[in-house]
């Protein structure tokens, strides 16, 4: 209980500076903070990492799209985006072309995304930011915590008790696609110098903005969209309990499982405790745990872990659990954790010849509580998330409020 009113208590300054401060007039300010505060403290008091994840993320994919869709209104009137619209720079910057920018900008030294650079919520320079802070703390961490579009199929992939379509026998493949289709999408792009994945592949062009259809190519192209949302976030989540959009044609998802490998937080599998059920292998929705993952006794998730907890939370032996990993970082904090329980008295001390876990005082135990993995990550996931959705779910609140009020006059 210690601990998740402490991680609590500095929870709460964290939604007063990223969800209240410069709002304390508004009620839905107020709402939002209120459900973010209660939904982190269910989260810490029941260790049921996924389920209140889960919650938020599909909360925010539908508000977000409110809000979005509302500002692109109040902006240019229209969710659809003219030619000169595009070459005046005015569309808002999006994570998921972070990976196919980055290398003809190293290159060429061109933007080929047509966002405004500075002075938006949404510019080239300011989400960029936010990312590389994301990326060296919780790494692919984001699809799962952060992401405003994965909310989507992760509702969808909750739908079904049971999945009407197995693929845990193709999981390395699907993996091998997704790597294989970014590459694709970086060649192509840098060869065009267009972001080509915005302008055919990406299914978020339905609920958020979209090229104004005038000839058949811009025709062609939305029925792709309308397609890829259908097929990839709805219909094959429905089908697999998968997020399938995310684990196959998000070139944002295969580069963060690069990106991963400098963060120092991870998922363990302790090889030891596990007797191979399977279990978590069936509800990783990002095809990161095969039979050979457990077999071969890795220890650790496939490259593609988004570090849900889904794996955590549905473990019957309690041999899933977030872990220091063995980058340069992750050996530091590992080291710092053993260091700062050693002095307190909390770290395992060897004992005629075995090991004593039990740490010689309460303060000893505090100690090394606040300094597992599983509570720094859940922590710093959770304010990113904040950071993320601050702006977009009062917003949508109130537009939803106008809405309900004006009809009800």
């Amino acid at each position: 209980m210690a601990v998740t009113v402490f991680f609590s208590f500095f929870m709460c300054i964290n939604i007063y500076f990223f969800g209240l401060a410069g709002t304390m007039d508004s009620p839905f300010a107020w709402i939002y903070a209120a459900f973010m505060l209660i939904l982190y403290v269910r989260m810490m008091i029941t260790k049921n990492w996924s389920r209140y994840r889960s919650l938020f993320q599909i909360v925010l994919a539908v508000l977000f799209m409110i809000s979005f869709i509302g500002i692109l209104y109040d902006e240019r009137g229209s969710m659809s985006i003219t030619e000169t619209q595009f070459q005046n720079a005015e569309t808002p910057f999006c994570q998921i072309v972070i990976p196919i920018m980055l290398i003809p900008l190293a290159l060429t030294k061109t933007v080929i995304f047509p966002a405004r650079m500075t002075g938006h919520f949404a510019s080239v320079v300011s989400m960029l930011l936010i990312w590389f802070i994301v990326s060296v703390t919780i790494g692919r961490g984001w699809c799962s915590w952060v992401c405003f579009y994965g909310g989507w199929e992760d509702g969808f992939s909750r739908v079904p008790r049971k999945p009407k379509i197995k693929l845990l026998s193709r999981n390395r493949d699907i993996r091998a696609f997704q790597f294989a289709f970014l590459f694709f999408i970086v060649l192509v792009s840098l060869a065009s110098l267009s972001s080509v994945y915005c302008e055919w592949f990406c299914p978020f062009k339905l609920v958020t903005e979209y090229p104004q259809i005038t000839d058949i190519t811009s025709l062609i192209a939305t029925v792709m969209f309308i397609g890829l949302f259908l097929g990839l976030v709805i219909v094959m989540p429905l089908l697999t309990k998968k997020r399938f959009q995310c684990s196959t044609l998000c070139p944002f998802g295969a580069f963060q499982s690069v990106v991963d490998k400098v963060t120092n937080i991870g998922i363990r599998i302790d090889s030891e405790k596990c007797t191979g059920c399977m279990q978590c292998a069936s509800v990783c929705r990002f095809f990161a745990i095969d039979t050979e993952t457990i077999k071969e006794k890795k220890g650790q998730p496939e490259i593609t872990c988004a570090k849900c907890g889904e794996c955590i939370s549905v473990c019957p032996q309690k041999a899933i659990d977030f872990a220091y990993k063995s980058s340069p970082a992750g050996k530091i904090l590992g080291t710092i954790f053993r260091t700062g329980s050693r002095i307190v008295g909390a770290a395992p001390e060897a004992q005629k010849g075995c090991q004593s876990r039990t740490p010689k005082s309460a303060a000893g135990r505090f100690v090394a509580e606040i300094l597992e993995p599983r509570y720094l990550f859940v922590f710093m996931a959770f304010t990113f998330s904040l950071m993320i959705s601050n702006k977009f779910v009062p917003d949508a609140l109130s537009r939803i409020w106008q809405a309900i009020a004006g009809g009800m006059r």
